[in-house]
């Protein structure tokens, strides 16, 4: 009788030992899955305080040099670009009361790089140019403005590097130094845009910029 009852609390007892094995697997899993992102989804990027400051924040326009993306962002307090996943550069244009959208940015491989950014105002577009050199990138002084609604980068030159090419009513084309904002010269008056050179994409050659008057 002794025997019995030994041999049924022994069992007893490993059948509780499994129970509760049993019970930790189903909680470690249930656990697991409540934790683990759902299956084809990825973690949303962190936002930063670099990146937006203050809501609504939002990506208006994004364009790609090689590897590196560069993103315009805007949020309350105004406009930046993010390059890369660490370089922050502030825009002026909101400042200057530019409205930014989706064809706000343009970006130009070369010896130097560049990217322009560009707004509407009420009488015309304004613009700026950021340039990135050996990864390193810097906003440049001068501002551009354009009574027709036209700037753009263009290799004029054919240094490797981007002009800005602003249109002016009139009509005729204004060419500047990318890094310095120099005026290198511009186009003669012709009576409507699209005989300007390389219309729609105006590209003058260098030869027919001359002093400006």
């Amino acid at each position: 009788m002794g025997y019995g009852r030994s041999v049924l609390v022994t069992v007893l007892l490993s059948l509780l030992v499994a129970a509760g094995a049993i019970g930790t697997s189903a909680y470690l899993r249930t656990r697991s899955a409540a934790q683990a992102p759902p299956s084809g989804s990825s973690a949303a990027p962190p936002v930063t305080s670099e990146t937006c400051r203050a809501e609504p924040c939002q990506v208006v326009a994004t364009a790609t040099l090689g590897s590196t993306k560069i993103d315009l962002i805007t949020d309350a307090q105004g406009a930046r670009l993010k390059i890369g996943d660490d370089r922050v550069v502030e825009s002026r244009l909101p400042g200057r009361g530019a409205k930014l959208a989706a064809n706000s940015l343009d970006c130009v491989a070369g010896t130097l790089s560049a990217c322009l950014v560009r707004g509407d105002l009420d009488n015309g577009t304004v613009g700026e140019v950021i340039v990135g050199r050996s990864g390193k990138w810097n906003a440049t002084t001068p501002t551009y403005f354009s009574n027709a609604d036209y700037l753009s980068l263009v290799n004029v030159l054919g240094d490797g590097a981007p002009e800005v090419v602003t249109v002016q009513r009139g009509y005729f084309a204004q060419v500047f130094d990318v890094e310095k904002g120099n005026d290198l010269g511009c186009t003669a008056n012709v009576p409507k845009p699209d005989r300007l050179p390389g219309w729609p994409t105006v590209k003058p050659d260098q030869h027919q910029l001359k002093p400006c008057q």
